[in-house]
């Protein structure tokens, strides 16, 4: 063997040994209650090599000394661990239990955790994750192919266990009033975790195609799907929103009448504590234009009997000129404070709040030159903080 072939010899064994100790290895066997069980991933702190290798080591940002960037309103970067190649974290969705504890996932799997001054890596799943939400000692995750990850603080020192749910769609919904009554949405049915067992629901119709999931504390939970379309994209003029009002036990249509919404490809959906039943939820969307979309909201009550639909304040729409070439739709981003108080964001810079009687343009968060937009995934908040997730950023601001 010459020279130059015992050195590729050793850099192939290297490169294997390498492998073999990155490899990421089954956990133990699942409890039989409400068949629970360890994904094939790995927690922050745990001994051995998947969690050296898979966790810890991620919270080393390559890009750490890039100085972060603060906005003209308020608005700034937070430092983010890094993908397995040093990339940026793509967070799908964010959710804020309090000011100094946040909770945002990734489409390559991690699981971050905002202490009010930095994000760790609670726990790497081999899978792409979608949506989260949580209370001080409850979190769920959830993503692609049924995953779905539970950390309780009075289970097992709160490891982040695998929930069993017996299907392999992507679940794009989770929201909870408490840690006994939490819901999961994906494509055609619901689930619900009573604290000790998971049910599903299905809703009579594979082709509904999930939105979100949400509520309100006293207001309810709810399910937000696109109706009447197989894909869902391009100009389908029988698309329409459907919203389930979701109880333990029963899973109900809200209102039929957004049934008559034709043409509306919901996005998202918020429940507010209004004090008129006419402006409890507001579902957002865009409409087909043949060459694009224009942005529409529109609100209801459970007894209203139509469904008032307007176009946002000032709305502009993303066309494009090449027929040939039909443009993405947009992504509308949506959570309520209260009644009075209800945001929609469709970019970084680009947002609209409801006063109590019409939406109006917020100011632009205005990063600044050195922030290079990217797509804006997630948004949630409290009373006094924003937070704003995507493609690369986390970004926290005032309310």
């Amino acid at each position: 063997m010459n020279h130059f072939s015992r050195r590729s010899a050793l850099a192939l064994l290297l490169f294997l040994a390498a492998c073999a100790t990155n490899s990421v290895t089954e956990e133990p066997s699942q409890e039989p209650d409400i068949g629970v069980q360890p994904d094939s991933g790995a927690a922050q702190g745990d001994a051995g090599d998947a969690a050296s290798n898979e966790a810890g080591d991620h919270d080393v940002n390559l890009d750490a000394e890039r100085p972060l960037i603060c906005g003209k309103t308020g608005f700034c970067e937070t430092r983010l661990p890094t993908s397995d190649v040093g990339a940026p974290l793509s967070l799908q969705s964010v959710w804020v239990v309090s000011s100094n504890d946040v909770w945002t996932v990734s489409a390559e799997g991690f699981i971050l955790h905002w202490d009010g001054t930095s994000w760790t890596t609670a726990y790497r799943a081999a899978h792409a994750l979608y949506a989260v939400w949580g209370t001080a000692t409850d979190v769920w995750a959830a993503g692609e192919r049924g995953l779905l990850l539970h950390s309780s603080a009075g289970v097992n020192g709160g490891a982040w266990m695998r929930v069993e749910t017996g299907h392999a769609k992507d679940i794009h919904g989770i929201y909870g009033s408490s840690e006994k009554d939490v819901w999961f949405g994906y494509d055609g049915a619901v689930e619900h975790f009573d604290g000790s067992t998971l049910t599903s629901y299905d809703l009579g119709d594979p082709t509904l195609q999930i939105r979100s999931v949400f509520g309100r504390a006293g207001f309810g939970t709810y399910a937000l799907y696109a109706g009447g379309c197989t894909t869902c994209t391009g100009p389908f003029t029988s698309v329409h929103p459907v919203v389930f009002e979701l109880v333990p036990g029963q899973v109900t249509d809200f209102n039929r009448a957004l049934w008559n919404v034709q043409g509306i490809h919901p996005c998202t959906a918020v429940v507010t504590d209004a004090p008129d039943d006419d402006h409890r939820i507001f579902v957002f969307g865009y409409e087909d234009l043949g060459n694009g979309w224009t942005y529409r909201y529109g609100f209801l009550g459970q007894s209203s009997s139509k469904v008032t639909v307007n176009p946002l304040k000032d709305a502009f729409g993303i066309t494009e000129t090449n027929y040939n070439q039909y443009p993405s739709p947009p992504l509308l981003l949506s959570w309520a404070n209260d009644g009075v108080d209800v945001r929609v964001h469709s970019a970084i810079g680009t947002a609209s709040r409801w006063d109590g009687t019409t939406f109006a343009w917020l100011p632009s968060i205005d990063m600044g030159f050195d922030f290079v937009p990217r797509k804006l995934f997630g948004i949630h908040g409290n009373a006094t903080d924003e937070w704003l997730v995507g493609d690369g950023f986390a970004l926290k601001g005032p309310k």
